[in-house]
């Protein structure tokens, strides 16, 4: 026979995490659709690239989705993809953020997202300049760094870490420093 002690109690945070599970499925599956279709594009770019430059067939075919592609220059395509990585560092900031709002509590972890991006692209910015103008080369170290950074940017690891920083932040904002009942 149950009686009521038989039942655990379920307290508030977890009843919002209950409600919060099909959310965080519908993240992770924007982020893997989105890592799958940035992943093709950048993939096959590069095959389009390696076609131009050494003005052959390379083995992997072209998709049908990418032929466009096929009707720029070298130059005008190896430089687009400078545009291309910046418009999916703002696709996945803009994920991230969206995934953020629904999912964290309070606006200091979509402030903490928004100045690590703004970060990692100054960065970037800074190490590309560097090996460009001091180093006159772009396949430097620091153009490695810059790729790094960036690819840190068009991934969700920013945004897990926040989601998993968020219950250690809210256990530091319901401490109550006046109490000595910790060691």
């Amino acid at each position: 026979m149950l009686n009521s002690k038989s039942f655990a109690v379920i307290s508030k945070s977890e009843i919002l995490s209950l409600k919060k599970a099909p959310l965080y499925l519908l993240f992770i599956l924007f982020f893997a659709l989105l890592g799958y279709a940035r992943e093709f594009f950048f993939v096959h770019l590069n095959n389009v690239l390696f076609m131009l430059y050494y003005q052959r067939e390379a083995e992997m075919p072209v998709p049908a989705v990418m032929r466009w592609a096929q009707d720029f220059s070298y130059e005008r395509l190896y430089y687009s993809k400078y545009l291309f990585t910046l418009l999916c560092t703002l696709i996945y900031y803009l994920l991230s953020l969206w995934t953020l709002k629904k999912l964290a509590l309070g606006r200091f972890f979509e402030r903490v997202l928004s100045w690590t991006y703004l970060l990692f692209i100054v960065l970037s910015a800074f190490s590309m300049a560097y090996a460009w103008f001091v180093k006159e080369r772009l396949n430097a170290e620091e153009y490695t760094l810059s790729r790094w950074l960036m690819g840190v940017l068009q991934s969700p690891i920013i945004c897990l870490i926040l989601l998993a920083a968020e219950p250690l932040y809210q256990s530091t904002q319901n401490h109550d420093p006046k109490r000595e009942d910790h060691l």
